[in-house]
């Protein structure tokens, strides 16, 4: 199968060389989209709603997501076209085609390691871990479930399915004690998270760890539970898982009529959503079934179903695969082709901003010199005005100069005659100070014999006021005739006084 598959993918890429012109396009209910701009609101929009149509329909999904991956490349959003190549790979996943599935994987991952989105790299992570575990590769899925719970500590919502998935992964190598103990915190994690899904996804490997056990009726309970949860949220491909254990449970317990019940409805569902896998696992689980009741007739030909639909799965798978491969030589050649595109625009802008330094640098010289040059002769006017304006202040210091000589010598003369003016009126100062020496004595001497001339009439005149509180009427008459004349005196004696001041002249 190998070497015949070498040549045909050689021939495909021989053949092969135009880029891809025709752009994927969308599902007729969904060109109200078109009218969009094709912008990362554009490609996270319609991821979502590839995300959301998955769970019916992984073929319309798949279709939507190719045109997202596509318009996100032509944008250059990588976070946009890893979550498309993601979406790609789940409905791949959903349909059983695990190799696809992981090939695409395996791209996102590398999209979002190239971008550093740790939260979209947990999740990929734990996707390809799952599909590990699917191919029946328990190391790698460990390995990659581990790194996914690593990168997931930030990111609690999605940490409880991956925990969720290392417990199923124990549980595939018979590890009961472990799976259990992942189941618990994942259960615990999806409460808090109100995870619907997850709390149905742990309640179906709490029924599995007690189906291996034996207990069957516990293990009835817990697959119950999962089957309400799932068809209430519609998670179809798991609830055909669910219906797939509870027919083994019943197998189990040898009620075959509820083993057909579930079957029929898991073969349903499965055809519904295009399960193939799930639908190959329904057609073994029904030749078993009528083995068990003795109806090898039965058994053989859901046998024979289940073989050709398993090698028509296995013949598809490897059509995508080629389709693929197709795919990425084309999208190798248009990379080819844009990087000498590139390459060529960047030595063209090297070489046109080589030019434009050039002329940057010649420009700012031109400026430089003209700058130079006016500051030059800014500077020489400067000169010039300061020179003239020296020469004139030098020619007002030397007129300055001249009258300063003047002044001094008019100073001089001043002087000379001011020390004259000094000498004369020290002499007029010592002979006026003589002069009021004398007046001053003079005034003194006056003094005292104004004072002994007004002493006797004011003392006569205070004895007799002295008599006046002792007299009787008629010695009072006589007082006053006395205190007349004394006051006849003093008035005479203060006129004389008031004359001989205002004269200006004192007597000896």
């Amino acid at each position: 199968m190998g070497r015949g598959l070498l040549p045909l993918i050689v021939f495909i890429g021989l053949f092969t060389t135009q880029k891809v012109s025709a752009q994927t396009s969308l599902p007729d209910s969904l060109h109200r989209f078109t009218k969009m701009p094709k912008d990362s609101m554009y490609v996270n929009t319609l991821n979502i709603l590839a995300t959301q149509t998955l769970r019916n329909n992984p073929a319309a999904a798949r279709k939507i997501a190719q045109h997202v991956s596509e318009v996100a490349q032509q944008i250059n959003y990588i976070s946009g076209f890893a979550r498309s190549l993601t979406i790609i790979g789940n409905s791949y996943w959903y349909e059983g085609v695990f190799e696809l599935a992981q090939s695409y994987y395996l791209q996102a991952a590398r999209e979002y390691q190239s971008v550093r989105d740790s939260i979209g790299l947990g999740q990929t992570y734990n996707n390809i871990g799952e599909v590990y575990k699917r191919m029946e590769n328990p190391e790698k899925a460990l390995e990659f479930l581990l790194k996914s719970v690593e990168l997931k500590k930030r990111d609690a919502e999605t940490r409880a399915i991956t925990l969720y998935n290392i417990g199923e992964l124990y549980l595939m190598t018979g590890n009961l004690k472990a799976a259990n103990q992942y189941y618990e915190n994942s259960i615990s994690q999806a409460i808090r998270d109100n995870n619907k899904r997850v709390i149905a996804y742990n309640y179906i490997g709490f029924g599995v760890i007690n189906q291996k056990q034996n207990k069957l009726e516990s293990a009835l309970d817990y697959f119950s539970r999962a089957e309400k949860i799932l068809t209430e949220i519609g998670e179809i491909r798991i609830l055909i898982q669910a219906y797939h254990h509870l027919a083994d449970t019943y197998r189990m317990l040898r009620l075959f009529e509820k083993v057909d019940r579930y079957l029929a409805l898991a073969e349903e569902m499965a055809l519904y959503i295009k399960s193939t896998d799930l639908l190959v696992a329904n057609y073994l689980k029904q030749s078993q079934l009528d083995s068990t009741r003795g109806n090898y007739l039965g058994a053989l030909k859901n046998l024979n179903k289940h073989v050709k639909l398993k090698d028509s799965v296995f013949n598809l798978t490897k059509t995508e695969q080629i389709a693929r491969l197709q795919m990425m030589y084309q999208n190798e050649v248009q990379e080819a082709e844009n990087r000498e595109l590139r390459t060529e625009k960047a030595l063209r802008e090297a070489q046109l901003n080589q030019q434009k330094q050039i002329i940057v640098v010649i420009s700012i010289g031109l400026i430089v010199a003209a700058i130079m040059t006016w500051v030059l002769l800014i500077q020489r006017r400067k000169i010039l005005s300061v020179n003239s304006l020296l020469k004139n202040k030098s020619d007002e210091i030397h007129s300055q100069k001249l009258a300063i000589e003047i002044q001094a010598t008019a100073l001089i003369k001043l002087n000379e005659e001011l020390q004259q003016l000094n000498k004369t009126l020290e002499d007029r100062i010592q002979e006026r100070t003589a002069q009021l020496t004398l007046q001053n004595q003079k005034l003194t001497e006056y003094t005292f014999m104004n004072a002994h001339k007004l002493r006797a009439p004011v003392s006569s005149i205070l004895g007799l006021i002295n008599l006046m509180d002792q007299a009787d009427p008629s010695e009072k008459i006589v007082i006053m005739a006395h205190l007349k004349t004394c006051s006849e005196q003093l008035d005479q004696i203060t006129r004389q006084i008031s004359r001989t001041l205002e004269s200006g002249i004192i007597e000896d």
